[in-house]
């Protein structure tokens, strides 16, 4: 796609309507601070820093951007950074760079989200699934293997008759150590798996709307963080950028997010070990107050000493946007087709035909190995002018009503979206648990 930069850019011009339409303040519609919010970069020194960047950048040509190289690149450059002081090799500058000018570039489409690699996180678990296509033909029964002679009958086949669920399902978890139950779970329902160490970075977002948009089909993302202050922002962070996203990149993105673990109803009734949340953590008192005094419990807990429960909760969060029973019932359908496909078949077939090829492939069998592809097309047209049955069409997923309300459902308005997640880092409700 193409990314320009513009003086007007959608976020802005987003957030700016809803102001109006609210009659409330551009902070009263701003999620992170207001140098993070994706809605709130495009300002003069938001374009000032994303320029920097992508100057910088430019003198590495095309290839992709490893912010800690360029980083170093800086550094040995001495270049000067927008406000003239000189880019140091310190942590001051390396946060300034990834936190500031690298998302500006990219959020004010100087830079494409997908040419910076942040490598602060381990790659993720990642499974994505092409929409199949059924194809109904009549097959020899012939690959690469030499057959039995009494196995050469024309049979009909269903190709690629593969159902497909409703949604697209996202895992996301705070912690690479939830891979042993998690990954499981998202082999069983074809979902996509971001495990990190910490925080997902902007470009695995991006790589979540990318392929979201992608798939057509609405896209509901799991969380599963600790319990703690950091751990209940991830949520809001991933849904305010989707939301940016779809806003920005990718208008056909559907979506909606559901924080899944861990809540303080969990570490009450399972009983989860808690520790003193760090002193240095300025949200500290506000979190125990919202929370009747509780402190900081790790994922780790539950996936170490409850991996059943952990289990179950996720299970149970998937439950209305998953048929369990659409592969049961489309290979059912699937069977009645060929039976009567057979049925057909065996009534139209030309049988001489048939055993004269049966007769001479007795006599060459050993010897077709590199003929076999050219014999199964001679055996079909043993069937020609058979009609087969219509294809049949693939079963519709059977969902159980919702319980839980999501984070954040991108049908809903953009004022409503934005207020559901400043009521969630304001430890409010902003959604019911699953």
């Amino acid at each position: 796609m193409e990314y320009e930069a513009s003086d007007t850019d959608a976020l802005r011009a987003t957030i700016e309507t809803a102001t109006r339409l609210a009659g409330v303040s551009l902070d009263a519609l701003t999620v992170l601070t207001t140098r993070r919010d994706p809605y709130r970069l495009d300002t003069p020194s938001g374009h000032r820093d994303g320029k920097w960047l992508t100057q910088q950048a430019q003198e590495l040509g095309t290839r992709p951007i490893h912010l800690r190289g360029l980083h170093y690149a800086i550094v040995m450059a001495e270049a000067r950074k927008p406000d003239g002081t000189l880019y140091r090799n310190d942590d001051d500058d390396w946060e300034w760079l990834q936190e500031r000018a690298a998302k500006c570039a990219r959020w004010l489409a100087y830079i494409p989200f997908n040419r910076i690699i942040d490598a602060r996180n381990a790659s993720p678990i990642v499974r994505t699934s092409e929409p199949p296509r059924p194809i109904g033909l009549v097959s020899a029964g012939v690959h690469v293997e030499i057959p039995n002679i009494a196995d050469l009958t024309p049979c009909p086949v269903l190709i690629g008759f593969t159902p497909r669920q409703p949604y697209r399902l996202v895992f996301f978890g705070e912690k690479t150590s939830l891979e042993d139950v998690m990954a499981p779970l998202a082999a069983r329902y074809n979902a996509d798996l971001y495990l990190m160490t910490g925080e997902i970075s902007d470009t695995y977002i991006w790589q979540m709307a990318r392929d979201g948009a992608a798939d057509g089909r609405p896209m509901v993302v799991f969380t599963l963080a600790d319990f703690d202050p950091a751990g209940h922002q991830m949520a809001v962070s991933i849904a305010r950028k989707l939301q940016a996203f779809r806003d920005r990149f990718f208008p056909a993105l559907k979506f909606s997010v559901y924080p899944v673990a861990l809540t303080e109803d969990q570490v009450r009734r399972l009983d989860l070990p808690s520790t003193p949340i760090k002193a240095k953590e300025v949200r500290a008192d506000r979190w125990r107050e919202a929370h009747g005094g509780l402190q900081q419990t790790e994922i780790d807990a539950l996936t170490t000493l409850r991996p059943d429960e952990l289990r179950r909760i996720v299970n149970e969060a998937v439950r209305p946007f998953y048929d369990g029973s659409l592969v049961r019932r489309a290979e059912q359908v699937r069977s009645e087709w060929i039976e009567a496909a057979q049925t057909a078949l065996n009534a139209g077939i030309d049988h001489v035909m048939l055993a004269r090829l049966r007769a001479e492939m007795e006599q060459r069998l050993e010897t077709l190995r590199q003929e076999i592809d050219g014999l199964n097309e001679t055996l079909r047209t043993t069937a020609n002018g058979v009609d087969l049955p219509d294809m049949p069409g693939l079963p519709d997923a059977v969902l159980p009503a919702r319980i839980a309300v999501p984070l954040i459902d991108s049908n809903d308005d953009w004022i409503t979206q934005t207020r559901a997640l400043i009521a969630r880092k304001k430890y409010g409700n902003g959604g019911s648990e699953p």
